[in-house]
Formats: structure tokens, C-alpha cells, sequence
């Protein structure tokens, strides 16, 4: 083994050790056999462990009965340990610990010879015992504790050694890493092909297991943290700030997206930035250009399971070298989360091998269907990793215009039967005319406004005009029940283009900000793809402002979702063809970057209908029935006879209705 591979893999796996006595100690003072002490003030600070009082008295005398007594309060038995990479003998703490970013340490207490001297709380006095027992000290009680440490955990053991054979084949002195790792914002490339790597060293990372202190994972993309823990993972330990990025992730990423991501964290508050990439695709070169350090490996290999075995089992290297020969095992495309279904305590290396070699077939049948899917997106091949990097999938609801049947050719109108007036034939053809712009009332602006988009929208189709020369993004604002979401279904028919239809509320469905970030993405792209078409955004206050009061901890998440929106607006990523029509109900409460010039520049206020654009709204619903309401319509003042030689009247059309207001109903005709 490479020296330097060999001393990290030590460095690393003492650590794991260091980790789990740990928690065994916080365990044994749940139960009562240990007493937690803050010899600086607070936990974060340190912690120094001592033997309970009732635990000293109880335990005294027999060792043997003391250990079936542990084990009962544990609930756990004796574990025979092994010598591996790790010196079982030292290297955790025994009656002092130094926890956080003090490394300061508790050191027992020393009578004139130097012996040490059990640790006892104030004001208790020793038990006197028959036969000259004595009290149970706490390194005895220590050293039972340590026998009933957990194997190791196959997957922290699995990611320590990866990380460390990729230490060894790209650092030639330690010294050079050491000069990286003490710059202020270092940059670290992990680049290791295994499926759940990225998540587990995630975790290592959070438990002071890769560095020397326990850290605040934040995620480069405002994302999940790489270990995709929902809260923190010690709370209780001093815990120093580390960005974090996935190769998953930021694979998603634009280019120019990236670089500013990546320039933001590097300029910015003095943090370790790493990134850790499980992907089989090369690293893109945006973070190969920003990393101080890239440390690459290959993924399981036979070398690493006969470590792996011998580490977690205690199974001799030569037994499963011996074991290996003569099997078929591809181990290449197995991930971490195999290596913690095969590798568990009480199995032999063969019963593990043959396991491993069954889960790695079952991936070779997997991967023949996945492969070409995930080739065209430049992911891994792996298809643990694809169901883990699949997007969600999202629904585009996309409506189509109606066709207005005065359009259609002579020859496609139906044939009216000879009894058939001129009268009853227009109201057969106005009971199915479409919502259009052009018949709707009360939207001021706004109509006009899709009146001129109708007159350019064809000079653009001849390449007369630009798409930047034409107003294409409007802001619609009003109380609710105005008839925003109407608008954009006429706009739809006038201009003859599909309508998209979507929320913010639908995008921030998930919750997780590159999820959020991925649907409001794929909205937008069908958008492009679709265009020339129209993309009504319902909701969009509900997006925010960055200049508004929210809590600090999400500042950072509502900006990137505002920023996304931005440069999804402002024709960054090739938006020719897409209008976009939003709306909402508190216009006070949008960024005011998204109402800039280029952007939703155009804002309409629509207010609830005045009585002429009532009686415009009630015109257009009664269509044909609009002549008979109206000469049905009593009129006081009237003599009978007049009343029925005003019924007689020829019915007038909707068409001559709507287009002469004095035709309209007066103010005051609520009964109509």
C-alpha cells in the first residue's frame, strides 16, 4: 500500500473510532453509568466523562459480574475487537475528552507518585466494602465500556479509505496538502465514482470524521446539504461553516450559472468549499479550474473489500484473497449502500462475496435499461445514481386557442334549411365564438395592449421585426375576481398561440431549492420549446422580494429563486417567442428588479368592473339571448301597447349590441 495512502487511511479510521467511543460514553451517562462534566462552562467547549457515583458502589468487587452488569444497562454484548489500520490500544479518550475547537483537555487527577486518582463529586465519601473492595474507578469502568463498542461502520470504513487512496494517488507530499488546507477559502475536489458517496462524506464531514472539527454543511446551489440531513446532526458540539457541492447537483448548472456560484463562495466569509463528486462523467471545468486540489480514485475494487473485510469483520486478508480466486465479481458498479447490505458482523468472507457478486449482477440487468438515458444526460451510468439524480417529473398544463368559426372557408358552413331567418342564423354562429381580447371589457391597457401585440406578432413571423422592439411581458395586478386568469385564455385565442399555465405556488410544491429551481426550469423550457406561445404565471408574489423583511436563515434561499426568475426573464437564456403574462393580488410585495425594463415592464391595474364594463361582461355571456333579455325587459312608464310594439322589434345581434352603447343597459338596470 502507498505510505501516504496507509497513514491517512490510520488518520482517517482512528477518527471513526475516536467518533463511536463517543457515543458509547454519551450512552453509558444515558443510563446512569457515567457522569458528563463542563469543566469550561458549556458543552460546546468540552466535556470530561467520570464514573457515576451509584455505578462506583454497584460495580465494585467481581469483574466479571461488573461487565454482565454494563452490558444489561447497555443491552448490548462484549465484542471481540481486531488489529487492523487502527491502534486499539490508544488514540480515544479514556477520562477526558476535548470536544469543539478548543482542544483543550481534562487531565485526571495525580496523588505524589503520579498515580492516578478516581474522580469523585463533592461531598460523597467512599463505600466501605467487605475484603477490602474498592470502588470501581473510572479507567476500569472505561476499559469495560470499550468492550462493548459497535463493529465498525462498513460505510464510514468504506468512504475512509476511498478518500484515502485518492490521497495517495494524487498528493506527493502531505506537506502540499497541508499548505492547501490551511488557506483561508481552500478548495477541495473529491472525485470518487461510487454510488452514495457524495451523501456519506456529507456525513463524515458533519461528524468531524474527515476534518478536525464537527461542521455546519452549506450548500453551494442554497440546496439540501450534502449529507441531505433534515436538521443538525450534533447541535450540541461548536460547529465551524463548510460549503459543500455535489457533482449531481451542479451538473445542472449553466456555465455562467456555476462560475458565479462558485466565485461567490471563494470571495467570500473564510470556509473550506468542498466538493464531492460521485458522477462517472469527467468534472466540469469550471470546478477543475477553481480547485486548489483534485483528488481522484477509481471506485471498489477487490483491494478495498479485503480491506474492508478484514476491518469490519476481522476476516484475514489471505482468507479473502483465497476466497476471492476463481469468482466472477465485477465490483466496479457496486455503491456504498451494498457494501452495508452484504457486509454485516457474524458472516464469513464467502457468504459476503457471494452477496456482493449477486448485487453487482443485479445492476449489470439494470444498467442495460438505464444506460443510454443517463449517457445523454452526462450523469453516471450507474442506475442507483440515476434514480437518485432523476428529476422530478413536471406537468405542463398547456391550452390550446380555439378556432373561430367565422374563419373557416364557405364551403365548410353548414347549409341552413330554408326556414331558417337571417336572425337565427347569427345566433347559431355567436353561441360558440371564443373568448377573444377583442370582446372582453374593463381591462383597459391591458386591451390595447394585446391589440398591438396581435398587429406585431405577424411583422416578427416575417422577420419585420424583432422580438426585443415588441412589448411581450405584462404584469397583471388586482383584487381577486377580476379576471386575470380570463385574460390570458382570450389573449390565447386573439393571438392564435398555445397558452402555458403555471404557479409559483406550483414550483415551490417541493420545498428543497433545487427542486424548486428544476420545475420553474422546465416550465420555462417547454415554454421555448412551444413558442411562439404564451406563459401565464399566476402567483408571482408569492415569490417575494429580497428587499422585504424574511427571516435571516432563508435570505439565501428566496434569493436564488428570485435571481433564477430573473435571468429567466430578461432574455439571458434565449426566451425569443415566450410571453409572459404574470399575475397577482399584491403587486407591493414583487422584487422591484422583476418590474425593470426588459423584464415585467409593463404593469396594468385591473380594478373591479365599473356598471359599463358590467354591462359589457353580461353582453358577451348572453350572446344571442342578449336581444331577448333586453326587449323582455319591462318598462315602467309604458302603456301596454307600447310595451308590445316594443317587443316587436326586430332582435338586434350581440355584435350590434356590444359595439353601440346606447344599445348597452342604463345604470340602475340591476334587474336585467
Amino acid at each position: 500500500m502507498n505510505p501516504i495512502t496507509e497513514r491517512i487511511s490510520r488518520h482517517l479510521l482512528r477518527r471513526i473510532r475516536r467518533l463511536a467511543v463517543l457515543d458509547l460514553y454519551q450512552s453509558a451517562s444515558n443510563v446512569g453509568l457515567l457522569d458528563i462534566n463542563f469543566p469550561f462552562g458549556e458543552m460546546k467547549q468540552g466535556i470530561a466523562w467520570q464514573v457515576s457515583g451509584p455505578a462506583a458502589s454497584a460495580l465494585a468487587g467481581d469483574t466479571n459480574r461488573a461487565r454482565r452488569l454494563v452490558g444489561r444497562a447497555l443491552k448490548l454484548a462484549p465484542t471481540t475487537m481486531h488489529d487492523g489500520f487502527v491502534n486499539h490500544v490508544g488514540g480515544e479518550p479514556i477520562n477526558r475528552v476535548a470536544t469543539g475547537m478548543s482542544g483543550s483537555k481534562v487531565e485526571p487527577k495525580r496523588n505524589g507518585d503520579g498515580v492516578k486518582l478516581a474522580q469523585r463529586k463533592k461531598g460523597r465519601s467512599p463505600t466501605a466494602y467487605p475484603n477490602n473492595f474498592r470502588q470501581l474507578d473510572s479507567p476500569t469502568m472505561f476499559g469495560l465500556l470499550r468492550e462493548f463498542l459497535p463493529p465498525p461502520n462498513p460505510l464510514q470504513v468504506a468512504a475512509a479509505l476511498l478518500i484515502a487512496r485518492a490521497v495517495g494517488e494524487n498528493v506527493a507530499d502531505l506537506c502540499q496538502l497541508r499548505d492547501v488546507l490551511m488557506r483561508s477559502n481552500p478548495v477541495i475536489l473529491l472525485k470518487i465514482p461510487v454510488v452514495g458517496f457524495e451523501r456519506q462524506c456529507g456525513v463524515m464531514l458533519e461528524d468531524a470524521l474527515i476534518g478536525p472539527f464537527y461542521a455546519e454543511l452549506t450548500d453551494i446551489r442554497g440546496d439540501r446539504p450534502l449529507s441531505e440531513r433534515f436538521g443538525e446532526a450534533r447541535p450540541e458540539m461548536r460547529q465551524r461553516k463548510l460549503v459543500t457541492g455535489s457533482g449531481r447537483n451542479i451538473a445542472d448548472l449553466t456555465q455562467q450559472n456555476l462560475k458565479r456560484r462558485l466565485g461567490k463562495v471563494i470571495l467570500g466569509d473564510a470556509a473550506p468549499i468542498v466538493i464531492a463528486d460521485e458522477t462517472s462523467a469527467p468534472a466540469r471545468s469550471e470546478v477543475t479550474a477553481a480547485a486548489d486540489i483534485v483528488l481522484e480514485s477509481k471506485g471498489i475494487d477487490r483491494e478495498l473489500i479485503v480491506d474492508l473485510l478484514h476491518l469490519c469483520l476481522g476476516i484475514p486478508t489471505n482468507e479473502s484473497l483465497a476466497s476471492m480466486k476463481g469468482m466472477a465479481l465485477d465490483l466496479s458498479r457496486l455503491g456504498l449502500d451494498d457494501l452495508a447490505l452484504a457486509v454485516r458482523p457474524g458472516r464469513t468472507a464467502v457468504t459476503v462475496l457471494n452477496l456482493l457478486a449477486t448485487l453487482a449482477e443485479a445492476v449489470d440487468n439494470d444498467q442495460n435499461e438505464n444506460d443510454d438515458n443517463m449517457t445523454r444526460k452526462g450523469r453516471s451510468s450507474h442506475p442507483l445514481s440515476a434514480s437518485r439524480a432523476k428529476p422530478k417529473t413536471t406537468s405542463i398544463d398547456m391550452i390550446l386557442p380555439e378556432v373561430e368559426p367565422s374563419t373557416n372557408a364557405e364551403a365548410d358552413k353548414p347549409k341552413l334549411a330554408s326556414s331558417e331567418t337571417a336572425g337565427e342564423a347569427a345566433s347559431s354562429t355567436l353561441h360558440v365564438r371564443s373568448l377573444r381580447v377583442e370582446h372582453l371589457a374593463g381591462y383597459g391597457e391591458a386591451r390595447q395592449w394585446a391589440l398591438d401585440l396581435k398587429g406585431d406578432l405577424p411583422l416578427w413571423r416575417e422577420g419585420v421585426l424583432g422580438w426585443g422592439e415588441m412589448s411581450t411581458k405584462l404584469l397583471l395586478s388586482g383584487p381577486p375576481g377580476t379576471g386575470k386568469t380570463t385574460y390570458a385564455k382570450a389573449l390565447c385565442n386573439s393571438l392564435q398561440v398555445p397558452l402555458i399555465v403555471s404557479s409559483v405556488a406550483e414550483w415551490l410544491e417541493y420545498g428543497y431549492l433545487g427542486d424548486v429551481l428544476q420545475r420553474m426550469a422546465a416550465v420555462f423550457k417547454a415554454a421555448r420549446e412551444a413558442a411562439p406561445c404564451i406563459l401565464f404565471i399566476d402567483e408571482i408574489d408569492t415569490i417575494g422580494s429580497r428587499v422585504r423583511g424574511r427571516e435571516k436563515s432563508h435570505d439565501e434561499y428566496w434569493t436564488s429563486l428570485i435571481t433564477k426568475l430573473l435571468e429567466m426573464l430578461d432574455g439571458a437564456l434565449k426566451s425569443e417567442g415566450v410571453i409572459v403574462v404574470a399575475a397577482t393580488n399584491l403587486p407591493q410585495k414583487i422584487d422591484p428588479a422583476l418590474v425593470r425594463s426588459g423584464r415585467l415592464e409593463k404593469h396594468v391595474i385591473i380594478p373591479p368592473p365599473d356598471a359599463e364594463a358590467l354591462a359589457g361582461i353580461l353582453a358577451h355571456h348572453l350572446g344571442a339571448d342578449l336581444s331577448a333579455v333586453l326587449a323582455s325587459a319591462p318598462d315602467r312608464g309604458a302603456s301596454p301597447m307600447e310595451r308590445t310594439t316594443t317587443a316587436s322589434v326586430k332582435p338586434r345581434t350581440v355584435a350590434e349590441t356590444s359595439t353601440n352603447p346606447d344599445l348597452l343597459p342604463k345604470k340602475g338596470r340591476a334587474h336585467v
